[in-house]
């Protein structure tokens, strides 16, 4: 999630007030295409990513991207680089740990870095810095704002800043490619997250979720996606989706239906299954609007533990991904989080109004962010044990050999700021602005940390050891 300085975008707000004389204009978000029947062994899902021939299907590497802007760009493309430069031995084969790499899931920031080597692996090493880590990005968001022919734009009710952004984005980056491209590519399943403010609910660009909608991902700019999950509220507007639900003869799957049978209402599995089925109400939400997908999770991973709380057991979820012969799980979570210097605690005087804005939303932000690594570790000691007692029993009830049923072990590594053995060197990196404009020299000392960082996990080293 991004925190920039309110006073810098000052003169932003002046041109929204005079771009609001030109309302009457024309302008229109591209509208989402409807699908007019359901197809579960197609589209954008984590099933049809499976094709290539390349990953182990009895090893799953799992990456979450954090928000933070170009800097978590930057330290998550940190560990794409490193993930390159190691070579590991597994089923009796010889590669690089990134091609491995089976999901990436991403906010804010982080989107920018998954989307991108989605679309296009390997490439992103030769052009990644140069086209979006290196550039002043913010710079060219916030003057665009100051050139006239754009006026008329963001004027219109139906076209806002967000929109405009994406152009950019897709000028200088994702070159027009939408979710198909990333299925063609055969890389990562990347799944990109922002926020539905009306539901207050995490919205996962995967196909399951558009089912609700009864809309095509495939055909979905990359670029929209990556700028709602980086849109942060005030300083950008929504990216609107149509809800096309009630077209497509969905069927809400039984795991959601016993969820919302469920009569505690202290039950996380029944809170979110409420959440999603109002996106099928389309005639109370004809439209939904996406922000920042920091508000609901800055670190890109509950869209794991949810999938894995609606399911509600290991094992049936491990098979409906086709991950039913997994021996081995790296689950990396990148977490960019910078720290904001409290310099009013040295006054005596009220804290300052923009201060009182900031940590209204960092103080949440950064409470939320550490329960959900605890929420993690807890349900990744959860997952091993139900995933190999389910696999075991299963193989018993069905008189197959058992053998080996038990031979699973995963290794959840966190990669944060906060890890650096470097004291001024974490403070350093922890107080570098959130913005989409860094300087060269901090870009390359962010890469090198995450790099750092990651080697220096036990955790990480244990999983390399048993590669070999």
């Amino acid at each position: 999630m991004i925190h920039f300085s309110l006073l810098k975008y000052g003169r932003g707000i002046i041109v929204l007030v005079l771009g609001s004389l030109f309302a009457g204009c024309s302008a229109h978000y591209p509208v989402n295409e409807p699908i007019d029947k359901i197809d579960s062994v197609s589209g954008y899902r984590s099933a049809t990513a499976e094709t290539s021939d390349v990953r182990s299907d009895s090893l799953l590497v799992a990456l979450a991207f954090s928000g933070g802007g170009t800097r978590a760009a930057a330290f998550s493309y940190g560990i794409l680089e490193a993930l390159r430069d190691v070579t590991i031995h597994w089923d009796g084969r010889e590669r690089r740990l990134i091609d491995e790499v089976d999901t990436i899931s991403s906010v804010s920031g982080g989107s920018f870095t998954a989307a991108y080597y989605g679309l296009f692996g390997d490439r992103i090493f030769e052009d990644y810095e140069e086209k979006f880590l290196k550039k002043d990005v913010q710079g060219h968001l916030s003057g665009s704002l100051w050139k006239p022919w754009t006026w008329p734009r963001i004027g219109s009710s139906l076209y806002g800043r967000s929109d405009l952004a994406a152009e950019y984005y897709d000028e200088i980056l994702f070159e027009h490619k939408t979710f198909a491209d990333i299925l063609e590519n055969q890389g990562p399943f990347i799944q990109i997250n922002a926020t539905e403010v009306a539901q207050g609910a995490q919205f996962t660009f995967i196909q399951g979720i558009f089912d609700l909608i009864c809309s095509d991902l495939e055909t979905f700019p990359v670029s929209r996606a990556v700028t709602a999950s980086s849109a942060v509220p005030v300083l950008f507007s929504s990216i609107t989706i149509d809800n096309h639900a009630g077209e497509c003869g969905y069927q809400l799957p039984p795991w959601v239906e016993k969820a919302l049978a469920d009569r505690d209402i202290t039950s996380r599995r029944r809170h979110l299954a409420e959440k999603y089925v109002q996106f099928l109400d389309r005639e109370n939400q004809p439209y939904l609007h996406l922000y920042d997908g920091g508000l609901t999770d800055n670190l890109g991973v509950r869209s794991f533990m949810n999938r894995l709380v609606l399911i509600g057991d290991a094992w049936r979820l491990a098979k409906l991904t086709g991950k039913g012969n997994v021996k081995r799980i790296l689950f990396i979570v990148v977490n960019a989080q910078a720290e904001t210097k409290a310099h009013y605690s040295r006054f005596a005087e009220s804290v300052p109004l923009l201060d009182t804005i900031t940590g209204a939303t960092s103080i949440p932000l950064n409470e939320y962010t550490f329960e959900s690594l605890v929420a993690l570790k807890h349900e990744m000691d959860k997952f091993g044990k139900n995933f190999v007692e389910g696999r075991c029993a299963e193989r018993m009830r069905n008189g197959e050999d058992s053998t080996g049923c038990d031979d699973f072990e995963a290794q959840l590594v966190i990669v944060d700021i906060d890890s650096l053995k470097d004291a001024e060197q974490r403070e350093k990196l922890k107080q570098l602005p959130t913005s989409f404009r860094l300087a060269p020299e901090e870009v390359d000392e962010l890469r090198q940390a995450a790099r750092t960082i990651l080697l220096d996990s036990p955790g990480y080293q244990k999983f390399l050891d048993d590669m070999k």
